[in-house]
């Protein structure tokens, strides 16, 4: 099962509550003082919540020279979550960066401790369950909106990657925001 990790934790800033969907999430890659992390940003379920920070991944230490990688990632990973329900290939995700697969893929590790596809593969169960969690949409529908191409695919990959069905992340973290930060957690932290 899931073990909670000591990734840093913020609540940032107070966030309206709004219509849910997989453009609530946000993903991004943060430099502070030469040092990369990967940070996932997802809105509280409570009526004027905040948004909270899940930071994790590798922590690369970068130099100068590799401020533009940094920012061509960057940009990637945005481009990767608005075309999350898309067919999202690992050659057409490193073309449309510039660079060639097994560079994008390299630098990609080293920036975020996830290779592209698992990114892919994470960045959709995170935002899936975030929609089970906080909607009433049918498993299916919330799977093909995600670039699942069936449910029994997207049971698989959930299971695979929580430990839980789609039904039971919905039944078990519906109101229970702390099991789902745990989740994320686990999720941008692998072992």
């Amino acid at each position: 099962m899931l073990s909670r990790n000591t990734a840093a934790l913020h609540a940032d800033k107070t966030y309206p509550r709004q219509k849910m969907s997989r453009s609530s999430i946000k993903a991004s890659i943060e430099v502070r003082q030469s040092t990369v992390r990967m940070t996932v940003c997802v809105p509280s379920v409570q009526p004027g919540g905040r948004v909270v920070r899940y930071t994790g991944g590798a922590s690369a230490i970068i130099g100068e020279r590799e401020k533009t990688v940094v920012a061509v990632i960057q940009q990637m990973v945005e481009w990767i979550d608005n075309h999350l329900d898309e067919n999202l290939s690992v050659d057409r995700i490193s073309s449309k960066s510039g660079y060639s697969v097994w560079h994008f893929q390299r630098k990609f590790v080293q920036l975020t401790g996830l290779n592209v596809y698992e990114y892919v593969r994470v960045r959709r169960i995170i935002n899936t369950a975030y929609i089970l969690t906080r909607s009433r949409k049918r498993i299916l529908e919330v799977a093909v909106e995600n670039g699942f191409n069936c449910q029994a695919s997207f049971t698989r990959t959930m299971r695979d990657l929580t430990g839980y069905t789609p039904g039971q992340i919905r039944t078990r973290f519906t109101h229970n925001e702390e099991g789902l930060v745990d989740i994320i957690h686990a999720l941008i932290n692998p072992a």
